[in-house]
Protein backbone atom coordinates (compact mmCIF):
# COMPACT_ATOMS: atom_id res chain seq x y z
CA UNK A 1 0.00 0.00 0.00
CA UNK A 2 1.54 3.32 -0.88
CA UNK A 3 1.71 6.14 1.54
CA UNK A 4 -0.82 8.23 -0.15
CA UNK A 5 -3.37 5.10 0.05
CA UNK A 6 -2.51 5.03 3.82
CA UNK A 7 -2.95 8.66 4.45
CA UNK A 8 -6.03 8.81 2.54
CA UNK A 9 -7.65 5.51 4.50
CA UNK A 10 -6.26 6.60 8.07
CA UNK A 11 -8.00 10.32 7.09
CA UNK A 12 -11.19 9.01 5.74
CA UNK A 13 -11.79 6.24 8.39
CA UNK A 14 -11.34 8.73 11.32
CA UNK A 15 -13.79 11.36 9.34
CA UNK A 16 -16.10 8.53 8.66
CA UNK A 17 -16.47 7.64 12.48
CA UNK A 18 -16.61 11.04 13.58
CA UNK A 19 -20.07 12.24 11.67
CA UNK A 20 -22.56 9.85 10.66
CA UNK A 21 -24.49 10.79 7.15
CA UNK A 22 -26.98 13.04 7.09
CA UNK A 23 -30.07 11.53 4.75
CA UNK A 24 -31.44 14.15 2.07
CA UNK A 25 -32.12 14.69 -1.49
CA UNK A 26 -29.97 13.82 -3.92
CA UNK A 27 -30.00 17.19 -5.95
CA UNK A 28 -29.57 18.71 -2.16
CA UNK A 29 -26.01 16.58 -2.34
CA UNK A 30 -24.93 18.04 -5.31
CA UNK A 31 -26.11 21.56 -4.23
CA UNK A 32 -23.88 20.34 -0.77
CA UNK A 33 -20.90 20.16 -2.84
CA UNK A 34 -20.86 23.08 -5.00
CA UNK A 35 -21.60 25.10 -1.76
CA UNK A 36 -19.03 24.04 -0.14
CA UNK A 37 -16.94 24.69 -3.13
CA UNK A 38 -18.21 28.50 -3.27
CA UNK A 39 -17.96 28.62 0.75
CA UNK A 40 -14.18 27.66 0.84
CA UNK A 41 -13.27 29.78 -1.92
CA UNK A 42 -14.97 32.69 -0.12
CA UNK A 43 -12.94 31.43 3.51
CA UNK A 44 -9.60 32.31 1.57
CA UNK A 45 -10.50 35.39 -0.18
CA UNK A 46 -11.90 36.98 2.85
CA UNK A 47 -8.86 35.61 5.72
CA UNK A 48 -6.95 37.41 2.40
CA UNK A 49 -8.74 40.36 2.75
CA UNK A 50 -8.30 40.40 6.81
CA UNK A 51 -3.99 39.88 6.00
CA UNK A 52 -4.14 42.64 3.75
CA UNK A 53 -6.49 45.52 6.44
CA UNK A 54 -4.24 44.52 9.12
CA UNK A 55 -1.46 45.14 7.59
CA UNK A 56 -2.48 48.69 6.38
CA UNK A 57 -0.96 47.61 2.41
CA UNK A 58 -2.48 46.75 -0.86
CA UNK A 59 -1.27 43.06 -1.50
CA UNK A 60 -2.41 41.83 -4.94
CA UNK A 61 -3.77 37.78 -4.65
CA UNK A 62 -0.99 35.59 -6.69
CA UNK A 63 -2.43 35.34 -10.34
CA UNK A 64 0.54 33.79 -12.15
CA UNK A 65 1.08 31.69 -15.21
CA UNK A 66 4.39 29.51 -14.54
CA UNK A 67 5.81 28.18 -18.20
CA UNK A 68 8.76 26.81 -16.42
CA UNK A 69 6.87 24.38 -14.21
CA UNK A 70 5.38 21.31 -16.27
CA UNK A 71 1.30 21.04 -16.65
CA UNK A 72 1.35 17.70 -17.15
CA UNK A 73 3.65 15.55 -14.71
CA UNK A 74 5.64 12.25 -15.64
CA UNK A 75 3.35 9.03 -15.07
CA UNK A 76 5.42 6.72 -12.81
CA UNK A 77 3.98 2.54 -14.04
CA UNK A 78 4.56 1.85 -10.28
CA UNK A 79 2.78 4.58 -8.19
CA UNK A 80 -0.80 2.61 -8.03
CA UNK A 81 -2.44 5.36 -10.26
CA UNK A 82 -4.97 3.38 -12.87
CA UNK A 83 -7.86 3.53 -14.72
CA UNK A 84 -11.29 3.40 -12.90
CA UNK A 85 -12.09 -0.44 -12.15
CA UNK A 86 -15.32 0.01 -10.36
CA UNK A 87 -18.85 -1.79 -12.21
CA UNK A 88 -21.43 0.91 -14.00
CA UNK A 89 -23.69 2.26 -11.09
CA UNK A 90 -27.03 -0.06 -11.73
CA UNK A 91 -30.38 -0.08 -10.23
CA UNK A 92 -30.92 -3.66 -9.07
CA UNK A 93 -35.05 -3.93 -9.81
CA UNK A 94 -36.91 -3.90 -12.65
CA UNK A 95 -39.91 -1.58 -13.04
CA UNK A 96 -43.07 -2.92 -14.28
CA UNK A 97 -45.06 0.36 -14.04
CA UNK A 98 -44.13 3.89 -14.23
CA UNK A 99 -46.77 6.69 -14.03
CA UNK A 100 -46.86 8.17 -17.55
CA UNK A 101 -46.36 11.89 -16.11
CA UNK A 102 -43.03 11.15 -14.09
CA UNK A 103 -40.24 12.47 -16.61
CA UNK A 104 -36.67 11.76 -17.78
CA UNK A 105 -34.94 8.89 -15.61
CA UNK A 106 -31.88 8.60 -14.37
CA UNK A 107 -29.78 6.37 -11.98
CA UNK A 108 -27.26 8.01 -9.08
CA UNK A 109 -24.79 6.08 -6.99
CA UNK A 110 -25.23 6.98 -3.82
CA UNK A 111 -22.77 5.87 -1.41
CA UNK A 112 -23.25 2.60 -0.77
CA UNK A 113 -27.11 2.80 -1.91
CA UNK A 114 -28.27 3.20 -5.82
CA UNK A 115 -31.12 5.96 -6.53
CA UNK A 116 -33.70 5.07 -9.54
CA UNK A 117 -35.04 8.85 -9.72
CA UNK A 118 -37.70 10.44 -12.73
CA UNK A 119 -37.65 14.26 -12.78
CA UNK A 120 -40.11 16.57 -14.60
CA UNK A 121 -39.38 19.90 -13.56
CA UNK A 122 -39.92 20.14 -9.56
CA UNK A 123 -42.02 16.62 -10.42
CA UNK A 124 -39.51 14.23 -8.64
CA UNK A 125 -40.11 10.45 -8.27
CA UNK A 126 -37.73 7.88 -6.85
CA UNK A 127 -36.43 4.32 -5.69
CA UNK A 128 -33.30 3.69 -2.98
CA UNK A 129 -32.05 0.78 -2.85
CA UNK A 130 -29.24 -0.56 -0.55
CA UNK A 131 -28.27 -1.70 2.88
CA UNK A 132 -29.13 2.10 4.16
CA UNK A 133 -32.24 3.48 5.54
CA UNK A 134 -32.88 6.64 2.81
CA UNK A 135 -34.40 9.83 4.80
CA UNK A 136 -37.89 10.79 4.23
CA UNK A 137 -36.67 14.08 3.05
CA UNK A 138 -40.04 15.67 3.97
CA UNK A 139 -42.01 16.23 7.29
CA UNK A 140 -45.25 14.24 6.94
CA UNK A 141 -48.66 14.77 8.31
CA UNK A 142 -50.10 11.10 8.19
CA UNK A 143 -48.20 8.44 8.71
CA UNK A 144 -49.91 4.87 8.45
CA UNK A 145 -48.66 1.05 7.36
CA UNK A 146 -49.36 -1.06 4.06
CA UNK A 147 -48.34 -3.93 2.22
CA UNK A 148 -46.04 -3.93 -0.45
CA UNK A 149 -45.28 -7.23 -2.47
CA UNK A 150 -46.45 -8.82 0.74
CA UNK A 151 -43.82 -6.86 3.43
CA UNK A 152 -44.84 -4.43 5.64
CA UNK A 153 -44.35 -0.86 4.53
CA UNK A 154 -44.47 2.57 6.36
CA UNK A 155 -46.36 5.35 4.60
CA UNK A 156 -45.59 8.70 5.16
CA UNK A 157 -47.52 11.85 3.28
CA UNK A 158 -48.18 15.32 3.39
CA UNK A 159 -50.79 17.44 1.31
CA UNK A 160 -47.76 20.19 0.48
CA UNK A 161 -44.26 20.55 0.97
CA UNK A 162 -41.85 23.42 0.27
CA UNK A 163 -42.29 24.17 -3.27
CA UNK A 164 -45.42 22.24 -4.06
CA UNK A 165 -48.07 23.38 -6.15
CA UNK A 166 -52.05 23.02 -7.01
CA UNK A 167 -52.54 19.14 -7.03
CA UNK A 168 -48.85 18.51 -5.69
CA UNK A 169 -48.47 16.47 -2.83
CA UNK A 170 -45.76 14.24 -0.87
CA UNK A 171 -46.01 10.09 -0.85
CA UNK A 172 -42.69 8.10 0.88
CA UNK A 173 -43.00 4.65 1.44
CA UNK A 174 -40.33 2.16 2.81
CA UNK A 175 -39.91 -1.05 3.34
CA UNK A 176 -36.98 -3.57 4.15
CA UNK A 177 -36.58 -6.80 2.30
CA UNK A 178 -35.78 -10.49 3.69
CA UNK A 179 -32.11 -10.23 2.62
CA UNK A 180 -31.66 -6.84 4.98
CA UNK A 181 -32.03 -4.45 2.26
CA UNK A 182 -33.62 -1.52 2.10
CA UNK A 183 -36.28 -0.10 -0.31
CA UNK A 184 -37.14 3.46 -0.13
CA UNK A 185 -39.91 5.14 -2.46
CA UNK A 186 -40.43 9.17 -2.79
CA UNK A 187 -42.88 11.08 -4.64
CA UNK A 188 -43.38 14.94 -5.06
CA UNK A 189 -45.59 15.81 -7.34
CA UNK A 190 -49.22 15.78 -8.42
CA UNK A 191 -48.97 11.57 -8.21
CA UNK A 192 -51.84 9.81 -5.55
CA UNK A 193 -50.77 7.79 -3.06
CA UNK A 194 -52.29 4.95 -4.73
CA UNK A 195 -50.54 5.78 -7.44
CA UNK A 196 -46.72 5.55 -5.61
CA UNK A 197 -47.94 2.23 -3.99
CA UNK A 198 -48.85 0.91 -7.66
CA UNK A 199 -45.10 1.88 -8.68
CA UNK A 200 -43.37 0.34 -5.22
CA UNK A 201 -45.31 -2.94 -6.05
CA UNK A 202 -43.74 -2.89 -9.41
CA UNK A 203 -40.60 -2.92 -8.49
CA UNK A 204 -39.23 -6.68 -8.94
CA UNK A 205 -35.98 -8.45 -8.58
CA UNK A 206 -36.27 -9.86 -13.00
CA UNK A 207 -34.12 -7.12 -14.10
CA UNK A 208 -31.96 -4.10 -13.80
CA UNK A 209 -31.50 -0.72 -14.71
CA UNK A 210 -28.21 0.66 -15.69
CA UNK A 211 -27.02 4.45 -15.10
CA UNK A 212 -25.88 4.63 -18.72
CA UNK A 213 -22.74 6.99 -19.64
CA UNK A 214 -20.83 8.44 -16.39
CA UNK A 215 -21.65 12.67 -16.46
CA UNK A 216 -17.26 12.43 -16.65
CA UNK A 217 -14.23 9.51 -18.27
CA UNK A 218 -11.24 9.36 -16.11
CA UNK A 219 -8.24 8.35 -17.49
CA UNK A 220 -6.56 7.31 -14.08
CA UNK A 221 -7.36 7.87 -10.54
CA UNK A 222 -5.39 8.17 -7.28
CA UNK A 223 -4.15 4.66 -5.60
CA UNK A 224 -7.15 3.27 -2.91
CA UNK A 225 -10.23 4.82 -4.63
CA UNK A 226 -13.95 3.73 -5.68
CA UNK A 227 -16.96 5.29 -6.90
CA UNK A 228 -19.04 6.89 -4.04
CA UNK A 229 -21.15 9.54 -5.83
CA UNK A 230 -22.54 9.44 -9.14
CA UNK A 231 -25.11 11.72 -10.89
CA UNK A 232 -26.09 14.22 -13.44
CA UNK A 233 -22.94 16.50 -13.84
CA UNK A 234 -21.39 15.16 -10.45
CA UNK A 235 -18.46 12.31 -9.59
CA UNK A 236 -17.02 11.77 -6.33
CA UNK A 237 -14.35 9.09 -5.08
CA UNK A 238 -13.51 7.26 -1.80
CA UNK A 239 -12.13 4.80 -0.55
CA UNK A 240 -14.10 1.19 -0.73
CA UNK A 241 -14.03 1.08 3.48
CA UNK A 242 -15.19 4.65 3.23
CA UNK A 243 -18.03 3.80 0.91
CA UNK A 244 -19.95 1.11 2.49
CA UNK A 245 -20.29 3.14 5.39
CA UNK A 246 -22.33 6.12 3.61
CA UNK A 247 -25.11 7.22 1.49
CA UNK A 248 -23.59 11.02 1.57
CA UNK A 249 -20.94 12.80 3.42
CA UNK A 250 -16.75 12.60 3.46
CA UNK A 251 -15.59 11.95 -0.41
CA UNK A 252 -12.17 12.94 -0.59
CA UNK A 253 -12.16 13.73 -4.62
CA UNK A 254 -14.84 14.96 -6.51
CA UNK A 255 -15.69 16.31 -9.93
CA UNK A 256 -18.40 18.41 -11.03
CA UNK A 257 -20.01 20.97 -13.19
CA UNK A 258 -20.89 24.47 -11.89
CA UNK A 259 -22.32 27.80 -13.42
CA UNK A 260 -19.25 29.89 -14.13
CA UNK A 261 -20.73 32.72 -12.61
CA UNK A 262 -20.43 31.24 -9.52
CA UNK A 263 -16.91 31.16 -9.66
CA UNK A 264 -16.25 34.50 -8.82
CA UNK A 265 -13.76 34.80 -6.07
CA UNK A 266 -9.82 34.82 -6.34
CA UNK A 267 -8.01 33.56 -3.81
CA UNK A 268 -3.95 33.35 -4.02
CA UNK A 269 -4.25 30.74 -7.60
CA UNK A 270 -2.12 29.63 -10.32
CA UNK A 271 -3.38 30.07 -14.15
CA UNK A 272 -2.65 27.31 -16.25
CA UNK A 273 -3.94 25.88 -19.58
CA UNK A 274 -5.14 22.09 -19.00
CA UNK A 275 -6.08 20.31 -22.13
CA UNK A 276 -6.26 23.10 -24.10
CA UNK A 277 -8.94 24.96 -21.99
CA UNK A 278 -7.88 27.88 -19.85
CA UNK A 279 -7.92 26.72 -15.89
CA UNK A 280 -7.35 28.40 -12.48
CA UNK A 281 -5.00 26.14 -9.91
CA UNK A 282 -6.30 26.62 -6.18
CA UNK A 283 -3.88 25.55 -3.96
CA UNK A 284 -5.19 26.47 -0.36
CA UNK A 285 -8.50 25.60 -1.21
CA UNK A 286 -7.80 22.10 -3.03
CA UNK A 287 -9.52 22.90 -5.93
CA UNK A 288 -8.73 23.25 -9.59
CA UNK A 289 -10.97 25.14 -11.99
CA UNK A 290 -11.28 24.66 -15.34
CA UNK A 291 -13.23 27.00 -18.44
CA UNK A 292 -15.05 23.91 -19.76
CA UNK A 293 -17.11 25.91 -21.94
CA UNK A 294 -18.53 29.22 -22.07
CA UNK A 295 -21.74 27.86 -19.57
CA UNK A 296 -19.89 25.47 -17.85
CA UNK A 297 -17.25 25.16 -15.21
CA UNK A 298 -15.52 21.90 -14.15
CA UNK A 299 -14.81 22.22 -10.35
CA UNK A 300 -12.29 19.55 -9.23
CA UNK A 301 -11.81 18.94 -5.58
CA UNK A 302 -9.46 16.68 -2.98
CA UNK A 303 -10.80 17.94 0.12
CA UNK A 304 -8.96 15.35 2.79
CA UNK A 305 -6.78 13.77 -0.43
CA UNK A 306 -3.17 14.70 -0.15
CA UNK A 307 -2.51 15.44 -3.19
CA UNK A 308 0.05 17.50 -4.35
CA UNK A 309 0.08 20.12 -7.24
CA UNK A 310 1.57 17.45 -9.70
CA UNK A 311 -1.12 14.80 -8.80
CA UNK A 312 -3.88 17.05 -9.12
CA UNK A 313 -3.22 18.01 -12.72
CA UNK A 314 -2.62 14.56 -13.32
CA UNK A 315 -5.98 13.68 -12.64
CA UNK A 316 -7.53 17.26 -13.71
CA UNK A 317 -5.53 16.46 -17.50
CA UNK A 318 -7.55 12.78 -17.54
CA UNK A 319 -10.88 14.07 -16.92
CA UNK A 320 -13.16 14.03 -20.21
Amino acid sequence: MSRLEEHLRTTLRDRAADSAPQPDLWASVTDRVRRDQRRRRGIIAVAAALVVGAAGVTIPLVSRDDHHRPVTPVVHESDGWAPPAWPEPTFPMQLTWVPGDAGTRGVAQVGVNVRLEYTDGESILSAEFGPLQAGWETEAEHTHSTTVSGLTAEVHTSSQYDGSGPGDQYVGIRWQRPDGKWVTVLSWGPRSESEVRRFAGGLKDTGTVPAGKPPFTLATVPPGLTLDQQADGMMCLAPPDVVVMQRTGNSPLCVSFEDPAEVDLEPPMENLTINGRPAVYYDELHQIVITWNPSQALIITWSSLPLTRDDAIRFATGVS
